[in-house]
């Protein structure tokens, strides 16, 4: 089966999973921050986000970019690419591959996935310590340097960093450093909240895509 390095990177990184509060020995700064982010974001009940993708390994000196909208609704969440979309209605999660005419069926675990796509917001709710690392500008904004690192040493990354735009307290940057040298940085270009959004939208249809092949892993 063909599988692309987009999906890995996507499926492996870690963004949904909302706790009551952070907690722990955590930076005040940080904190303060980031439980007013966390505030915001439980109140939207959708949400589409364009986005830009770099994905660079230092071992060989490559570097991949591709861009893309993520469409996320509770636990439901689709990502469109340009090589292939990612469906999960919370239960099961459907890969179609464009080029092959290829979907993959599997059940959805998320304690399996070390980063949800879904959880691309709230990443830092859970299973991190993490610091305000300072201030950087982006172009006219400011956006506060959050670092995350989790206390999972078993993860194959060992820090996330997110830029949070300090005016519209939004997440608009986050790259997650894998131990194998591969550092993936996420740009949210667009935001929009609260979207109409059809439950059928975050399930594959097989008759929309004539002549596809159905692999399932389930």
């Amino acid at each position: 089966m063909k599988k692309s390095l987009l999906l890995i990177s996507v499926l492996s990184l870690v963004l949904i999973n909302p706790i009551a509060s952070i907690s722990g020995t955590q930076d005040n700064k940080s904190s303060q921050i980031l439980n007013k982010l966390s505030k915001t974001y439980k109140t939207y009940k959708s949400i589409k986000a364009s986005f830009s993708i770099s994905i660079k390994n230092t071992q060989s000196n490559t570097s991949v970019k591709q861009s893309g909208t993520l469409y996320q609704k509770g636990k439901k969440f689709r990502v469109n690419m340009s090589g292939q979309e990612i469906y999960c209605d919370g239960k099961t999660i459907w890969t179609y591959l464009k080029d092959a005419n290829e979907v993959q069926i599997s059940k959805f675990d998320s304690k399996t996935m070390d980063i949800n796509p879904s959880e691309i917001f709230t990443i830092y709710e859970k299973g991190f310590i993490h610091k305000h690392a300072g201030q950087v500008s982006n172009g006219t904004k400011t956006l506060d340097v959050i670092e995350l690192t989790p206390t999972d040493k078993n993860k194959p990354y060992f820090k996330v960093k997110l830029g949070i735009d300090k005016l519209a307290n939004k997440v608009k940057e986050m790259s997650v450093h894998s131990k194998n040298g591969i550092t993936t940085t996420y740009v949210i270009t667009k935001f929009e909240p609260n979207v109409a959004m059809s439950e059928s939208y975050f399930k594959f249809n097989a008759k929309d895509k004539p002549g596809v092949i159905e692999i399932d892993l389930r």
